[in-house]
This record gives structure tokens, C-alpha cells and sequence, in this order.
């Protein structure tokens, strides 16, 4: 009996072994076909939208830290005309992420700092300042618009093709004698004639440019529009009244059809008076010769280059003024301007010598 039951037991745990064993493989199998499964449902539709869906989440948390560090670099430059150091920008770009994302969300920061900010240099390496609110901001396609038409000598505006500037000059002294007719005939139809410049040095003396007359009298007989400019060297309000008081009392025999203009330049030497002032001072200065200007029943108007605008002056109280840029290569400001002076080292005929040439939107 006991022998029996030892058979039958046997028989009973060869018989479960063989059912756990197909319990397994049938699991084993369920488990691949449960996988095929998923792999045949995964349609090229569900593949897109996976992926669609992963970019979205990357591009949504790209914009999160975007407006995190736009709000980092706003509170940190709340005044203006405050420089920031490349260092500093770069340490608040310092963040934790694949490279690839990384680098889109520098790229999309920098675009949108370039809306709020005019940076001087190739981020990183780059200073930058606030862009003035209550300017006009630029509307010009420079790298576009402007260019020198088959059949012409001289760059000019041409928004949609169609002409939309003008050819300008702005000549002094330097240039000497010069054959008007011959300038207006190559297409000139602007000339800016220099009235007058203040010495660099401490005593500040105001002179009139030798030609002035002689350059006034030459343009208009051949048929060009003129205004004239003003070289400054003014430390205060009270100078830039004079410097205006001066070519006021020098344009009356004329008529002006375009502005007169204040010149601000730095000047690559030691001991130039007005190099060193304050953004403030400078400011006051020209703001007592463009009101002194304007107060007389003329358009004043300001030039200088793109870094010494937004450096060296404080548009929030210059900004209602007309403004010439200096810029030799295609421009990257933000500013609305009348006047472009492209190059310093034009040909004209009629005129020795290289002479400065300018787009006129005016």
C-alpha cells in the first residue's frame, strides 16, 4: 500500500511540473505577443505625436528659463545706460541641460535680449545697453533696402524697389574748393556744409569753418538742398546755446531745406575737452543747441555713431530730435534715423580727395 501511494504521488508532481511548465511558456508567450502587440499598434501617426510631444514639453520649459533669465537681466538694469560685463550675462546663462536644448535656449535669449537691448560685440563678449522707450524705433531694412542700383554711382533707399532716399554729401573745409556743378551732376541732391567746430582744448574756442560761405553759395547755385552741421566740444547747457547762437546768426543769408545738425564725436586724443564729461553733461549740451535751434524756427538734429548714441547720450531727454547715424557697415540700431552716413571714404567727382556719403531719409 505504501508503495502505491509512493507511485501515485510520483505521478501526481510529474503531472503539476508539467503544468507549471506550460504555465510558464504560455506566460513567456503571452508576454511576447503582448509586446508584438504593441510594437504592430505603434503606427507612424503614434510615433509623430510621441515625438511632437516630447518637443513641445523641451520648447515649453525653453521658454520658462527664457523669461526666468529675461527677468534676471531686466532687474539688474533697471537704469539706463548701465553696461554689463559679458562675464556677468554668461554666469546667468549657467543652467543644467542637454546640449542640444542648451543651445536653443541661448539662441532664443539672445534673440529676445535683442529686443530690449543694443549689444556692441558677439555675445558672450558683449556689452550691451537698454533700449530707450519713448523713441522711435527703427524701420529700415538695411541689409535689404539699401543698396547702390545698377546705373547709379551711390547707394540709396529702396523699400519694395522703389526709390525712397536720397543721395547726401557733408563737406567742410578739408575738402577744400570744390566743383558744385560736377557734384550735381554725378547725383548728389543733398549737401550738409560744416558752419563751425569748438577746439579741443581746455579753453574751448569757437571757430568758423573757412569754406562755409564759399560751399553754402556753390551748392545752391548748382540746385542742391542744404543744411549745415556743427562739431561740438560743449561741456554744458550754456555752450551748446552759443555753438547754436553762432550758426543761426551764419545761415541767414540762406535758405536751409534740411537741418541743423550737432556733430558729437569722441576723439582719439589726450586732452579733448568734452571726451570725459558726463553722460549728463554732454546731454544738457545738446540739448541747449537743439533748443536753441529749434526755438529759432529750424529742425535740429543730432548725429553721431551707433555706440556713442547709446553710450554717450541720454536719449530719454534727446530722443524727440531727428538723428543721423554713423555706421560703416550695415547698421544694428534701434532707433528710427533720418540719415545714414555709410562711408567716409567715398569719390565724388567734382571734389578732391575722400569725401563722407549718406542715404537721406528726409
Amino acid at each position: 500500500m505504501k508503495k502505491e501511494n509512493e507511485t501515485n504521488t510520483a505521478q501526481e508532481t510529474e503531472k503539476n511540473a508539467v503544468e507549471v511548465t506550460k504555465d510558464n511558456k504560455e506566460k513567456q508567450t503571452g508576454k511576447k505577443n503582448g509586446k508584438k502587440a504593441d510594437r504592430e499598434t505603434d503606427s507612424p501617426d503614434r510615433r509623430r505625436l510621441k515625438r511632437l510631444t516630447l518637443v513641445t514639453v523641451l520648447l515649453a520649459i525653453a521658454v520658462v528659463v527664457l523669461i526666468v533669465l529675461l527677468v534676471i537681466v531686466e532687474r539688474k538694469n533697471r537704469i539706463y545706460g548701465e553696461t554689463v560685463e559679458a562675464s556677468t550675462l554668461d554666469q546667468s546663462m549657467d543652467f543644467d541641460a542637454p546640449d542640444d536644448l542648451k543651445g536653443m535656449i541661448t539662441e532664443n535669449y539672445v534673440a529676445y535680449l535683442k529686443q530690449a537691448y543694443i549689444l556692441f560685440g558677439e555675445y558672450p563678449d558683449c556689452t550691451y545697453f537698454k533700449v530707450v522707450e519713448g523713441v522711435e524705433r527703427d524701420d529700415l531694412d538695411f541689409e535689404n533696402d539699401f543698396y547702390t542700383k545698377e546705373g547709379t554711382s551711390y547707394m540709396n533707399y529702396y523699400p519694395n524697389g522703389e526709390k525712397a532716399g536720397r543721395v547726401a554729401i557733408d563737406v567742410s573745409e578739408y575738402q577744400e574748393n570744390i566743383d558744385w556743378a560736377a557734384v550735381k551732376t554725378s547725383g548728389v541732391e543733398i549737401a550738409i556744409v560744416r558752419a563751425g567746430f569748438r577746439g579741443y582744448g581746455e579753453e574751448g574756442n569757437i571757430k568758423k569753418d573757412l569754406y562755409f560761405d564759399q560751399n553754402m553759395q556753390g551748392a545752391i547755385a548748382a540746385g542742391l538742398e542744404v543744411g549745415t552741421y556743427f562739431f561740438t566740444e560743449a561741456v554744458n547747457y550754456e555752450e551748446g546755446v552759443e555753438e547754436a547762437n553762432l550758426v543761426l546768426s551764419m545761415v541767414k543769408p540762406y535758405q536751409l531745406k534740411q537741418p541743423i545738425i550737432i556733430d558729437t564725436e569722441k576723439i582719439d586724443a589726450e586732452g579733448v575737452r568734452a571726451n570725459d564729461i558726463s553722460v549728463e553733461e554732454r546731454s544738457e549740451a545738446i540739448r541747449g543747441f537743439c533748443e536753441t535751434i529749434e526755438a529759432a524756427g529750424y529742425t535740429p538734429m543730432i548725429y553721431a555713431s551707433t555706440y556713442w548714441f547709446c553710450s554717450a547720450l541720454d536719449l530719454s531727454k534727446l530722443g524727440k530730435y531727428e538723428f543721423w547715424l554713423a555706421a560703416y557697415d550695415t547698421p544694428q540700431f534701434p532707433y528710427h534715423v533720418e540719415g545714414w552716413q555709410y562711408a567716409s571714404d567715398g569719390s565724388v567727382p567734382g571734389i578732391s580727395g575722400n569725401v563722407d556719403l549718406n542715404v537721406w531719409m528726409r
